[in-house]
């Protein structure tokens, strides 16, 4: 047999071309190749993961990104965010959490990574706690246990849930108790409840996950809560709770608009988007086309707002300037609060 010269950059260049060109699935079979060649090989392995995601085929993928990740990939930082792109897709956001709490504790991290993993954190806790993608077959089992065993329920409302403890702890401790008490919240706790969300020193994204706590219990269908200096009637009930239904609209938008171009720009993006509008709730968001927060929140995820790059998206969006100002205006005053810390 005669080796065909420069095979493997051949290959390379005519996989990457075909993922330019969306053609996902003969890409992963090029990158295929190039692994019989060379099993180690990064890039080969980076676009195998990649394809594979776009192919919704997430154990491949994840094969692909724990063996890079193993081989202390020189990409480390580009792997890991495909990675906890891998989990959030299959929604186990609780195995990107425990990988997001090793990874932190990792010396020498740079800030702007260590930012975007306290943000992904925040936002599995959240996820993982919303009503709306919960496990239908684990409600279902819950109210069979009540069912079965109706001492415990009694035994629970007896318990005192320790405020005071919950209200001292530094956030992410905060977080952590808030979970370990969710399912410990019964209707005799509402005024406790009600008045932690009432206090305006308390964060943003643990007031949201008591949100979400109460409807997930069905403890109360309105709540009283303190946002940004302001009171509002949040009502748990409601087919957009957490601003849930808008968040997939200005998600749709970006997909649409940037996934072909930057996918890696598009996933900072959405994520930034998801976190705000949850945190955000039950805050009106204005203006509310979702254009604009697209615009908003790619901007953010471009790490950067120069005059000629701010053109180019608003025009990519077909948004025009008095309504990104409003937007823009508003993101100000919220991050005031420290919406993401």
């Amino acid at each position: 047999m005669v080796p065909i010269p420069h095979l493997e950059e051949r290959l390379l260049s005519k996989a990457m071309l075909l993922v330019e060109e969306k053609k996902y699935k003969e890409a992963c079979q090029l990158f295929g190749k190039l692994l019989e060649l060379n099993a180690r090989d990064v890039r080969a392995l980076y676009g195998w993961a990649v394809c594979s995601i776009e192919l919704g085929d997430y154990s491949e993928a994840e094969k692909a990104v724990v063996q890079l990740l193993e081989a202390d990939t020189p990409y480390f930082y580009e792997v890991f965010r495909l990675y906890l792109t891998i989990l959030i897709e299959r929604k186990d956001y609780t195995s990107a959490i425990r990988e997001i709490l090793r990874i932190r504790k990792k010396k020498g991290l740079p800030i702007e990574f260590k930012e975007f993993l306290v943000h992904m954190q925040k936002f599995c806790q959240i996820r993982l706690h919303e009503p709306s993608w919960s496990d239908v077959g684990l409600d279902e089992a819950d109210r069979t246990d009540q069912a079965t065993e109706p001492d415990a329920d009694t035994e629970h409302q007896e318990q005192s849930i320790d405020w005071p403890a919950l209200e001292k702890a530094d956030t992410v401790s905060q977080m952590l108790l808030l979970n370990n008490l969710a399912d410990q919240l019964r209707t005799t706790h509402l005024p406790e409840i009600q008045r932690f969300l009432l206090d305006d020193q308390q964060p943003m994204e643990l007031k949201t996950m008591l949100l979400c706590a109460v409807k997930e219990g069905h403890l109360a269908q309105r709540v009283a809560v303190q946002k940004f200096g302001e009171i509002y009637d949040a009502q748990l009930d409601h087919t957009d709770f957490l601003n849930k239904k808008f968040a997939d609209r200005i998600e749709a938008v970006i997909r649409r608009t940037m996934e072909s171009e930057n996918p890696t720009l598009t996933t900072s993006a959405v994520e930034m988007e998801r976190m705000f509008t949850m945190n955000v709730y039950p805050k009106p968001i204005v203006p509310e086309q979702p254009e604009v927060w697209a615009a908003i929140f790619c901007l953010r995820a471009m790490g950067s707002e120069s005059e000629q790059e701010k053109k180019e998206v608003l025009g990519y969006f077909d948004v025009n300037e008095d309504d990104f100002r409003v937007a823009r205006s508003m993101l100000h005053r919220v991050e005031a609060y420290d919406i993401w810390s």
